[in-house]
């Protein structure tokens, strides 16, 4: 997994970084994941000044979260648990699919008396 970090108005954050990477990696265990692009922001004008979005190269669909608060570790938790359930949506209904899958090839055959 590649992690690319844009960083805009901000120095260096090695702690939120550090709790990024780790979140990622917890979910790279669930999902995939060939790269992820962390952008985290600070525009003092804007209220609340601090956000976090990722982009997550994942087989299917990419999986993009987004979130803002008045910290940038309140942010980056908030984006990690929206990435979360994203996850675990997607690992829910491929489960489901697989079930029917299985259901409709092991069930009863309808057209035989």
């Amino acid at each position: 997994m590649e992690v690319q970090y844009q960083r805009r108005g901000l120095n260096q954050q090695a702690v939120t970084e550090r709790l990024m990477l780790q979140s990622l990696k917890q979910l790279d265990q669930i999902i995939p994941i060939s790269t992820a692009l962390v952008v985290l922001e600070h525009q003092p004008n804007a209220s609340p000044p601090f956000s976090a979005s990722v982009e997550m190269a994942v087989p299917g669909p990419d999986i993009h979260a987004a979130a803002r608060d008045h910290t940038l570790k309140a942010a980056v938790l908030k984006v990690v648990r929206r990435l979360e359930e994203q996850v675990e949506a997607r690992k829910h209904h491929q489960e489901l699919r697989l079930k029917r899958h299985e259901q409709s090839r092991t069930g009863p055959n309808q057209w035989s008396h």
